[in-house]
Formats: C-alpha cells, structure tokens, sequence
C-alpha cells in the first residue's frame, strides 16, 4: 500500500510539473502590454496593430526622475530604477 501510495504522488508531482512547465513556456512567447517586471529589470511591453504606431512613454523611476521614451511596437527594456511606464498620448517617430 505505501509503494501504491508513493507511486501515486510521484506521478502527480511530475504530472504537475510538466504542466507548469507548458504553462510557464506559453507564457514567455507572449507581448506584454505596458509596463512589467521581469527577472533581469523592468520593461514596456508596446502592443500595436498594422499600420506601425511609435508612441511616447513616461518612465516613472524610484529617486532619480522621469524620463519619456519613445517606442516601436515590441518589448523594450527600461533604466535598471524604473518602477512605473505609460504612454501618454503622444505619437513619434522611432526609426
């Protein structure tokens, strides 16, 4: 009955990790609209539709000032102290 019952945990606990793990790996391949944190420092995920929008975005950052940006559509990766983004209703051209 143990050997039964530690059988059934194990395969629980793999079944459970190889559903996280398809879980966790969905998740990376997808945009993330607006501001997020990520393990390596904070980004600004801008999603857009055809025709391409480059946008200006506000970067809140802890202690040391603002600053605004300007962004293509796609992921972007922020100044190590920032701790907020948005965009603020200004278009640009980004290149």
């Amino acid at each position: 009955m143990k050997l039964f019952r530690g059988l059934m945990v194990g395969a629980i606990a793999a079944t459970a990790m190889v559903g996280a793990g398809s879980a966790a790996s969905a998740s990376t391949n997808q945009l993330i609209c607006g501001f997020h944190m990520e393990a390596d420092g904070p980004w600004y995920g801008h999603c857009d539709a055809p025709p391409r929008t480059d946008v200006v975005i506000n970067v809140h950052q802890y202690l040391v000032g603002d600053y605004r940006m300007c962004v293509r559509p796609g992921d972007h990766k922020l100044k190590p102290l920032a701790i907020n983004a948005w965009y603020i209703g200004q278009l640009c051209d980004a290149g």
